[in-house]
C-alpha cells in the first residue's frame, strides 16, 4: 500500500497521509530522525495497524519509524494536527 503525506505539525512530530487516494488518513507520530515532507510517498503494507511500525519512505529511500496514532477521514486528519 501507498500513502502520500498530506499534512504534517512539526511542533508535535505529527503527520498525517492520505492512503492510496481512498480520502482516509494514517495520522502517526515521526520517531525518527529522517523528517518525511508534504508529497513524500510512504509504503507499507497494513497502514491500518495501529502503534510501533517500520514505514518505507520511498520518496527519499529510507526507513522510518513510526507510531500510529490514528486512521480516519480528512476532518480527523485535520483535527488530530491542530
Amino acid at each position: 500500500m501507498k500513502a502520500v503525506v498530506a499534512g504534517i505539525s512539526p511542533s508535535a512530530g505529527i503527520y498525517a497521509a492520505e492512503i492510496d487516494g481512498s480520502g482516509e488518513y494514517v495520522i502517526f507520530e515521526l520517531l525518527d530522525t529522517d523528517e518525511p515532507e508534504i508529497g513524500d510517498v510512504i509504503v507499507h503494507s497494513d497502514f491500518y495497524s495501529l502503534g510501533g511500525e517500520t514505514y518505507k519512505n520511498q520518496t527519499q529511500g529510507c526507513s522510518i519509524e513510526v507510531y500510529v496514532q490514528n486512521v480516519g477521514d480528512r476532518n480527523t486528519a485535520r483535527h488530530m494536527l491542530a
